[in-house]
């Protein structure tokens, strides 16, 4: 009955990373733009490239590190959005868990962060020349192939 018990409390201290349990270590985060097919690059804040793509983008990333995301489309302007990490609100089970052994499983696999905002949605703005006082008409359509395409004229004069 002894060696029963020390198995139900050894096991309910390994399981009890609650947050590792119920979420895992990584994260998917979803990023669209307006207009679509814009080139996403999202690297570590310590500068490591983890991610690239075109909107709309799924990346699954890992919950322990913050990313800065680039967005990126010609003829506009480039967007640049931080991606932030806060406490993930499934690790409070470990209180209920006996606690410790939990926290330093969820705390050593990242899996105690949050990745924030989780849907990323950038409306990019049409770049313009600094300095000049220019007209420029920008049309877009889809091409054949559901792309975006854009084309500029400049009408300035």
């Amino acid at each position: 009955m002894r060696q029963l018990s020390v198995l139900f409390i050894l096991v309910g201290t390994l399981a009890s990373g609650c947050a590792y349990i119920l979420s895992t270590d990584s994260q998917d985060i979803s990023i669209s733009s307006s207009p679509a097919g814009a080139q996403v690059v999202i690297k570590t804040t310590g500068g490591i490239e983890v991610f690239s793509g075109t909107t709309p983008a799924q990346a699954h990333l890992k919950r322990k590190n913050e990313y800065i995301i680039d967005v990126t489309l010609e003829g506009h302007k480039t967007k640049q959005v931080h991606l932030a990490k806060s406490i993930n609100p499934k690790t409070f089970w470990n209180l209920l868990n006996g606690g410790i052994g939990g926290w330093i499983i969820d705390g050593v696999s990242g899996a105690i962060w949050k990745l924030e905002p989780e849907t990323i949605t950038i409306t990019l703005q049409t770049a313009s020349i600094e300095g000049e006082d220019r007209q420029v008409l920008v049309f877009s359509w889809l091409d054949a192939q559901g792309k975006p395409v854009h084309q500029a004229i400049d009408i300035s004069d």
